[in-house]
Order: structure tokens, then C-alpha cells, then sequence
């Protein structure tokens, strides 16, 4: 018998269909609790994708990593599954994702930071973080998730999000990757939304596809050793992130720094946001 395999699947709320702006995920909203039941209705067709995709499949990890990550309906989700939830946790949304992984999802995703037309385009956090760069290249979520994912040589194979993520994921990742438009972005807070019946048939139809290509799927990663720019969103913010051993302020807004690989980046970002949340709730 064939290696079982594995899945991985980081969840974040943006991409989902059905939701165009932040106001409808506040907790306190009429919305909120829909968005939850479309984002697990997501989560659940990768879920059924990956189980009928005919090949030998074992574990399959849910990572919640929407704000404090508490948003799937756990009783609602397909049954046989581990979910991660909660914070703090030292590697967010993708804590747990180790070598016994063969794939990774990203479901719920959306475009980083200052992507024209993208709905709630940002990176990690953007209350705090204009955006980043990585070896010279801005990046989003995606790409540090999967890069995350390529230390233990776990590849993409799966995206699903808005017209503007699926472009960008494109430019790093290549043709290989499977990906679901869960809507056209029309500006930050206005988007063109799919069914989410729709959304979940193809969410469903691709990801079984993964799983039966997983050996020709390729590993994402960033030269190392890596140097990052971060621009904070504000001067008080970069007043504290600049106090992290080995960081240097460069400007007003902006800090550098290097570290040996992706792990290390990881967590300094996990402390940026931790700082930048501080200085904003001062």
C-alpha cells in the first residue's frame, strides 16, 4: 500500500466568498456568524476533495488563522480532523506543519499588502504592518506561509481566494498549484462574490486534484540566508519593534534585519505584530 498522505490546511476568513469588508467579521455582527458558516463550508469541501480523491490520504490539520483564531464551527466540520485553534502560538497560521505533511491549502486567503483593488489586502496584521519585503521582493502571507511550509519540503497545492490573490500566487508559486476565484475584487471593501455553492463544488473538485498529483507539486522557498524589510504603520510602532535584538531602524517606518532561514523570520514577525498591537492599543 501506497504512503498515506497528509494535508495541512491553513484557513483564513478575507478569501472566502460571500464577505467583502471587515465590518461583516466583527464579532459583534449580524454577518459574522454566516462568514463563519461559508468559511467552514470551505474548509469542509477541501475536506471531502481530499478524501475522495481516490489516493491513500491519513491526517488532515486545520489551521484557524483568523485573528485569534476561533472562527470554524468545529461541531460543523467534517469529522476525523485536528484543528488548531487560538493564540498565542509560536508559527500562527501555520503552527504544527512538519515533515509528515505532503501538502499544504490555503483556503480564505487574500492579496498582501497595497495590492490595487484587492479586497482587505494586508500582511498579517494591518493595523501595524505597511508591508515587507523579503530578499528584496514584496511579499504576502502566501508566500511566507509556503515558505514556512517548504523548510520541512511540504509544497503548495491548493489556493483559494480573490482574482487579485490567484494573480499574485502565480508570480511565486507557478502553474503547479491548483487555485478556486472565490470573487473579483472591486476595491478594498467592494468585491464581486461567487455563489459559495459554487465556490465550495470547485474548492472540492481541486483539491481532490492535488492529492493526486502531490509528487509533481513544488516546494516554495526563499533564498538563505534571508533579509527583511519591514515598514511599520507607524513611528511608535518601529519605536518598539527596533528594540528586537538584531533589528535595525533604517527610517521613520522602517526596519531591516537577517536571520539564518524562514523559522527565525517567523517568529521576529510574530513579535512585530505582538509590538504593533501594543502600540496601537496605548
Amino acid at each position: 500500500m501506497s504512503k498515506k498522505i497528509n494535508v495541512f490546511i491553513s484557513f483564513d476568513i478575507e478569501g472566502i466568498s460571500g464577505v467583502s469588508s471587515w465590518r461583516e467579521m466583527k464579532t459583534d455582527s449580524k454577518d459574522y456568524e454566516r462568514a463563519r458558516r461559508i468559511a467552514t463550508q470551505e474548509v469542509n469541501a477541501a475536506i471531502r476533495g481530499i478524501r475522495n480523491s481516490g489516493k491513500n490520504t491519513g491526517q488532515i490539520t486545520i489551521c484557524d488563522s483568523h485573528a485569534s483564531g476561533e472562527n470554524l464551527f468545529l461541531d460543523e466540520l467534517e469529522t476525523g480532523v485536528i484543528v488548531v485553534r487560538g493564540t498565542p502560538r509560536k508559527y500562527y497560521m501555520m503552527h504544527g506543519i512538519g515533515r509528515q505533511y505532503g501538502v499544504v491549502f490555503f483556503i480564505g486567503y487574500h492579496a498582501m499588502a497595497g495590492t490595487r483593488y484587492a479586497g482587505m489586502e494586508h500582511t498579517y496584521s494591518s493595523a501595524s504592518i505597511y508591508n515587507i519585503k523579503i530578499n528584496g521582493k514584496y511579499v504576502g502571507e502566501s508566500e511566507i506561509n509556503a515558505a514556512l511550509a517548504g523548510y520541512y519540503g511540504v509544497p503548495p497545492g491548493l489556493v483559494a481566494g480573490d482574482n487579485h490573490l490567484i494573480a499574485e500566487i502565480r508570480k511565486f508559486f507557478g502553474p503547479g498549484v491548483e487555485t478556486v476565484v472565490t470573487k473579483e475584487g472591486i476595491s478594498r471593501f467592494a468585491a464581486q462574490c461567487r455563489h459559495p455553492k459554487d465556490v465550495q463544488t470547485e474548492i472540492e473538485t481541486k483539491a481532490a486534484r492535488v492529492i493526486q498529483k502531490t509528487s509533481k507539486l513544488k516546494v516554495f522557498r526563499f533564498k538563505v540566508p534571508i533579509r527583511a524589510e519591514i515598514d511599520l504603520a507607524s513611528t511608535l510602532i518601529t519605536d518598539l519593534v527596533e528594540l528586537i535584538p538584531g533589528v535595525k531602524r533604517t527610517g521613520g517606518r522602517k526596519v531591516i534585519f537577517r536571520v539564518k532561514d524562514i523559522l527565525e523570520f517567523y517568529r521576529i514577525l510574530r513579535l512585530v505584530c505582538c509590538l504593533g498591537g501594543y502600540a496601537n492599543a496605548s
